[in-house]
């Protein structure tokens, strides 16, 4: 255990009540380092000391907010007190620490370089500050405190200024009061809404990825998910605008939510990527080609390691772009073994193969750095694949938000689901809430989609169009779908894929989707039923629909899900090869399936045919009342 750690300890466990600390004339500072510069606050305010945890990024707040964290169940917010104080920010190291401080039951995270001691200080050797020291501002001191004849020089802080972030007045009293509850606090308000009914307990999610955080919508805010079609332009629309699309005969406003979060483009974000890697295979291969020809050649490849680490996170619904990767990934393999080889040539001093080494490698190289400079036009010409269009409602009207991809539909428990604290909240208008998952380990962040664009600049567009705006009917957000069609002349369908064939569930039968996970076999069960699996406690049957519809079976992969249906009340998993989006769509649109079904499945499964843009794209429903007989059904009831 470091120093440092040690401090932490103390201080949560009382320090203060060392021997000293009863005199009126002393007081205790945990003192840290920021620089060159030593700082101290009371001790009194210090709850803990942690390492930095991992954080999730809040969009459009000051550059000293480095965003949240999870402090067992409570949603901590972090500040960089270097930044905060006009210092250059720093990368973390093993001695950066975050201090845990409580201002009138309000928690924040403050990071600092590293933590030096607690240090008992006479009130005599505190002197008012003066008018500015060594660049800190006075308005965050307490006071001067002079050690050793002046030889060290401590700035005390006060904590309450320092977390003080001059948000909104009334907002940031309301959100503070909420998100600064003490852990007793949140336990009773836990315990409280358990009272609820279970129902109302929960509230159903839409999960999505904008760059590296998820962000969500509540369900009943998401109207359909599209893929992503290039908008008709719209003169003198903000940046984020994309334009509009005309869905079904609405205009639907199309906005980057990149853009609107002030965030890299994902194209830009990926041609990035792609031109550092590069950019160090060429840098590489140049010196490689510089060297005299009696030095020893660099078998280890540097330029490998970033490039490796890329093509191992990239992940895309592309076909073109996974293709361009495996391209990539054998061509640094062919390299990595050129190395190899030339390097146990070397070793046993034969020239000859370590100069048909080199230069297969300079071959290689060459014909990699030409790969990767012709894959990035491929990026920015097929990323869209992976991108899809949100629509939700915004309080009455409707707004297309293109997202990097949706992730899965949830449930989760209202008490898991914290007010955005004040100091993250920026103008208080993007964030509705933040959920906790996995034992806080995964945070959503949820937004508000009424405030992501204002009113009167939705009406500015539409009308800069030359078209009504897009409103929901009678202008509530509960009204109606979507449009000119009324909701009763409409169906909400979640759409997935077995095989080449495309299928759709009615979302009101849909409970969540989730990702493929453990499940347990269950003896002398119908072939087709895979077995059990745990849902936050509750014993769900799973269902292999493949086995069910006498398909060919396939190994899962990454796109592989698990669509939690009810089926009578009894939740039932149905695995599926990949879901693909959620639509809106007529039932005029709807026919009768024929007596030979043409999706390879029997017609048993079928209670209808949807028909999308003209019928060039068909849709199965299913009746997902015959995929699970009544008999696997008793399954999972009386396993819970």
């Amino acid at each position: 255990m470091s120093s440092s750690d040690h401090i932490a300890a103390g201080a949560v466990t009382g320090a203060v009540t060392g021997a000293n600390t009863g005199a009126k004339d002393e007081t205790q500072l945990v003192t840290f380092m920021l620089k060159d510069e030593e700082f101290g606050f009371d001790i009194m305010s210090v709850q803990e000391i942690i390492r930095p945890p991992k954080l999730s990024k809040v969009p459009r707040t000051p550059d000293y907010v480095q965003g949240i964290a999870n402090l067992r169940g409570v949603v901590l917010p972090i500040i960089d007190i270097r930044p905060r104080f006009g210092m250059e920010h720093a990368e973390d190291n093993d001695s950066t620490r975050v201090l845990v401080i409580d201002v009138g039951g309000v928690k924040m995270g403050l990071r600092v370089d590293c933590v030096k001691q607690v240090t008992s200080v006479s009130r005599t050797d505190m002197e008012a500050p003066p008018a500015a020291i060594r660049g800190a501002s006075t308005e965050y001191l307490n006071g001067v405190v002079k050690l050793d004849a002046g030889a060290r020089i401590i700035m005390a802080l006060d904590a309450s200024k320092v977390c003080d972030l001059k948000m909104d007045g009334a907002k940031t009293a309301a959100a503070s009061s909420t998100a600064g509850a003490t852990g007793a606090q949140q336990k009773e308000n836990a315990s409280a809404s358990v009272d609820h009914a279970a129902a109302d307990d929960l509230q159903q999610l839409v999960s999505f990825q904008v760059a590296k955080e998820e962000f969500a919508f509540p369900m009943e805010r998401v109207r359909e998910i599209l893929r992503v079609e290039t908008p008709t332009k719209i003169p003198n629309a903000p940046d984020s605008v994309l334009g509009v699309l005309t869905v079904r005969g609405q205009l639907l406003p199309i906005i980057d939510l990149r853009r609107q979060l002030h965030l890299q483009a994902m194209s830009e974000e990926h041609l990035a990527k792609s031109g550092v890697v590069r950019h160090a295979f060429e840098n590489w291969l140049t010196a490689l080609r510089s060297r005299a020809a009696d030095a020893k050649p660099e078998w280890t490849i540097a330029a490998s390691e970033p490039f490796r680490a890329w093509v191992a996170e990239f992940n895309s619904s592309s076909q073109v772009l996974m293709d361009g990767i495996a391209k990539l990934r054998t061509l640094d393999e062919r390299l990595a073994r050129s190395a190899k080889q030339g390097q146990q040539s070397e070793c046993s001093g034969d020239d000859a193969a370590v100069e048909a080494c080199l230069e297969d490698i300079k071959e290689v190289g060459t014909e990699l750095t030409s790969a990767l400079a012709g894959f990035e036009p491929e990026i920015a010409a097929n990323i869209q694949d992976d991108q899809r269009i949100v629509v939700v409602d915004a309080g009455g009207m409707l707004l297309g938000l293109v997202v990097d991809h949706v992730n899965e539909v949830l449930q989760v428990s209202r008490k898991f689901v914290d007010p955005p604290p004040a100091t993250v909240a920026g103008d208080g208008r993007d964030l509705s809430g933040i959920a906790r998952l996995d034992d806080g380990k995964r945070l959503l962040l949820l937004l508000d989609p009424t405030q992501i664009l204002k009113r009167e600049n939705l009406e500015r567009l539409c009308n800069s169009a030359g078209e009504q705006s897009p409103q929901v009917d009678g202008g509530h957000p509960e009204a109606g779908r979507e449009g000119n069609v009324a909701a009763s002349d409409e169906v909400q369908l979640v759409t997935f894929t077995l095989g080449d064939e495309e299928y759709g569930i009615p979302i009101a039968q849909i409970q969540e989707i989730d990702r493929l996970s453990r499940i347990t076999k269950v003896p002398k069960a119908a072939d087709y039923v895979e077995g059990v699996t745990n849902l936050r406690g509750e014993v769900v049957p799973v269902v292999d629909t493949r086995k069910r519809f006498d398909l060919d079976l396939r190994s899962a992969d990454d796109h592989t899900r698990i669509i939690i249906v009810d089926l009578n009340g009894v939740k039932t998993g149905l695995v599926v090869d990949s879901v693909r989006e959620v639509l809106s769509l007529s039932r005029t649109d709807i026919a009768e399936p024929p007596e030979t079904v043409q999706s390879g499945i029997e017609r048993q499964f079928v209670s209808g045919i949807g028909k999308v843009d003209n019928g060039k794209r068909i849709i199965f429903l299913l009746n997902v009342e015959e995929v699970l007989p009544q008999k696997e059904r008793a399954l999972g009831a009386s396993a819970s």
